[in-house]
């Protein structure tokens, strides 16, 4: 079989063949399970997913190294090449691509659901911003066409893991397809100045280097403008008690009732990588704003809740 790859192919030009995907099977065991182009698992995946789980690592976690996982295996079957005999010819052309390729389009799942082929037609009118172009309040970048060095970085580090993994039980190549970086071989920070801080000096060699960014914010009165523009107490009860926890959205909406406690100015959540309870402190405003919300609800004939130190129930997942 030719090489796809081989010398004088364009990589920039190779398109990643659609075959092999990552499936969720709803088993505490085994959240989520790679498949071959046949349908069959791939079982030196999944011995490093309950790695992984034993490790203690979140079930977002391992999605998140399933899908790189399931990119670089797609990449190996599309060149005919085994993931135990792949070699760092396999590694340097895998983020060869992965910086000149450009990110696959994919229908969305409301228009696969609807039996669409492509995206519906954006109304007349509607603008959207050039790819990597920075939004001008908050300083994000509109999503590129390519890679992103954060995701090749996360890509790096999942598959130099997986082949670690495999290199110390003995079922994988003797060599890392992945390796270290040549000028950085040796202990890390072998010669470290107590009075400094420590650098990254186990870096992978077909690692990007990620520009430091600066953090991103609103204008103050940006934010002022959103907050008028809320129409419910609820909402404006989220929106306090998430910028002044600092807590990601998702964690916020698995508070309940019994999770706020205004005499201590606190809302428990449940953190994202422990998956464990965690009191944060919370502004005056937010409480303010959750006693509106409640007062409201309660003359809509929500029953009290009993115990609850907020005063009633607290549960920003529903009208109750």
């Amino acid at each position: 079989m030719v090489d796809p790859l081989g010398p004088g192919r364009d990589l920039s030009r190779f398109v990643l063949p659609e075959i092999g995907r990552l499936v969720e099977t709803g088993e505490p065991q085994e959240p989520y399970r790679l498949l071959d182009p046949s349908g069959l698992p791939v079982a030196p995946v999944a011995s490093f997913f309950a790695e992984l789980q034993a490790a203690s690592r979140p079930t977002t976690t391992i999605r998140s190294y399933g899908m790189d996982l399931l990119r670089w295996f797609r990449f190996l079957w599309a060149v005919d090449v085994a993931w135990n005999r792949a070699t760092r010819t396999e590694a340097r052309d895998f983020a060869r691509w992965l910086q000149l390729a450009d990110k696959p389009v994919r229908v969305h799942w409301r228009y696969q659901r609807r039996g669409v082929a492509v995206p519906a037609p954006r109304s007349v009118g509607a603008k959207r911003a050039e790819p990597g172009t920075p939004n001008p309040v908050t300083g994000k970048p509109a999503p590129g066409r390519k890679y992103a060095p954060s995701t090749r970085v996360h890509s790096e580090t999942v598959l130099r893991s997986f082949y670690d993994f495999h290199l110390e039980e003995g079922s994988g190549p003797i060599i890392n397809p992945f390796p270290l970086d040549r000028f950085r071989r040796g202990r890390a920070n072998a010669h470290h100045n107590p009075m400094e801080p420590f650098r990254h000096e186990r870096q992978g060699r077909y690692r990007p280097r990620v520009p430091k960014k600066l953090p991103r914010r609103i204008p103050d009165e940006m934010f002022n403008a959103l907050f008028a523009a809320l129409k419910y107490n609820r909402d404006r009860a989220l929106l306090a008690a998430w910028v002044s926890t600092g807590a990601r959205a998702d964690e916020l909406l698995t508070s309940r009732q019994l999770d706020a406690d205004p005499g201590q100015q606190l809302i428990s959540v449940t953190r994202k990588g422990t998956r464990e309870s965690q009191p944060l402190p919370a502004s005056p405003d937010a409480f303010v704003w959750l006693r509106l919300y409640q007062e409201e609800a309660w003359l809509q004939g929500v029953p009290r809740a009993v115990g609850c130190r907020c005063g009633g129930r607290f549960d920003v997942r529903g009208g109750r």
